[in-house]
């Protein structure tokens, strides 16, 4: 449960940064993002914590990173990352998208056009509701504490003198 939540601090604070900051919106960077999101799927998978709920704290990053790294030119483009991205509000999707920073001769930036697709295509999706853009990183997961009765039966218990509990009684 400390994972889970130390993942989802982890996957909020990273998402932030890259809708936040155009220079991190890059091919190059969604291709580190998702390498070191493998690297941690990867330990939880050794550590036999893949059942913990960590990995679906990740799934939004995992997404945001497959976003960088997709062809983003023509309409089968637009279609095929709007099935991708189910995860991500359609206003997460649009701001990266916007702030996608091409690699240098290697790629063109991604085309008003496609954009107004894509978003479109998202609404049609989703609807129009209010979104989220930020991840709220201080959403706090409720502990599950298991419990294990007692063989013992209430009244079989004895309270010791020392424990200074004396304003106890039995029913």
């Amino acid at each position: 449960q400390a994972l889970r939540q130390l993942l989802f601090l982890i996957n909020g604070t990273t998402l932030n940064c890259l809708l936040l900051r155009k220079d991190t919106c890059s091919w190059s960077c969604g291709i580190q993002l998702r390498y070191n999101i493998s690297q941690v799927e990867q330990w939880l998978r050794a550590q036999g914590l893949q059942q913990s709920g960590a990995c679906e704290v990740l799934e939004p990053l995992v997404q945001a990173a497959q976003l960088l790294q997709v062809k983003k030119v023509t309409e089968e483009d637009a279609g095929a990352l709007c099935s991708l991205c189910t995860v991500l509000t359609p206003q997460q999707v649009v701001k990266i998208l916007r702030a996608y920073t091409p690699a240098a001769g290697l790629e063109e930036r991604v085309s008003p056009r496609f954009i107004s697709s894509v978003e479109r295509r998202l609404q049609d999706q989703y609807g129009e509701g209010p979104g989220q853009l930020l991840v709220d990183t201080s959403h706090l997961f409720p502990v599950h504490l298991p419990f294990a009765a007692s063989p013992l039966h209430l009244d079989e218990l004895h309270i010791p003198e020392t424990l200074n509990l004396a304003f106890l009684g039995r029913l």
